[in-house]
């Protein structure tokens, strides 16, 4: 009789104890979840010279392009939310397809230029206009001579991991391929930070192209 009682008191508690296991599960798949940050650090150096011979093919280009090239089109490819650009002077049709083709994504794309670096030769102005991409100027004695641009620094998901691009390197066809210079990718916060404090400033200060 004892081991009879016994025998009913474990079935109770192992039931128990089934029963407590089914109900924490369905518990926890009823709570909504929670979709931690990807963390993604970059730093990252390109560096671009005129005795860059080699070439290679890139998805990014129709024509072969240097490994820096392909590094500088790669990020420019890269944005899940929005790009800002801040550059004194922009002719390289290869960057310029790039920035277009985000517009095809719903990608927010920004873009500040020196007054008269807007309308030199070359420029991809009238490019970007033609895709409703807003562009902004000041017209001054004082040069816009930045060159530094932003990835996916106005996303507050937390699911994108912010980039600023900044160096020597203006986008024409002569400084990728023709000069020595220098191009550093961080998402060091504090720096991108700074980058993306000077360029609202800039985009509050200075005025849509015609006004």
């Amino acid at each position: 009789m004892v081991f009879k009682y016994k025998s009913v008191s474990v079935l109770i508690l192992a039931s128990m104890a089934f029963t407590t296991l089914v109900y924490e599960y369905y518990r926890k798949r009823k709570q909504p979840q929670i979709t931690k940050k990807k963390e993604t650090e970059i730093h990252e150096v390109i560096m671009f010279s005129p005795n860059d011979v080699q070439l290679k093919k890139s998805k990014y280009s129709r024509c072969a392009i240097t490994t820096s090239m392909d590094r500088i089109l790669y990020y420019l490819s890269s944005p899940k939310h929005n790009l800002d650009i801040c550059m004194y002077v922009l002719t390289n049709m290869d960057l310029a397809h790039a920035i277009i083709k985000l517009t095809y994504r719903r990608i927010n794309v920004r873009v500040i230029m020196d007054a008269d670096m807007a309308f030199s030769q070359g420029s991809a102005l009238k490019r970007l206009e033609s895709h409703n991409i807003p562009v902004r100027w000041m017209k001054s004695t004082n040069l816009m001579h930045h060159k530094f641009c932003l990835i996916d620094t106005m996303d507050e998901s937390g699911l994108t991991t912010p980039v600023a691009i900044s160096g020597s390197l203006n986008w024409t066809n002569q400084a990728l391929s023709g000069n020595w210079e220098d191009v550093i990718v961080t998402s060091q916060p504090s720096i991108v930070q700074q980058y993306k404090n000077e360029f609202e400033k800039l985009w509050t200060q200075f005025k849509p192209i015609g006004l």
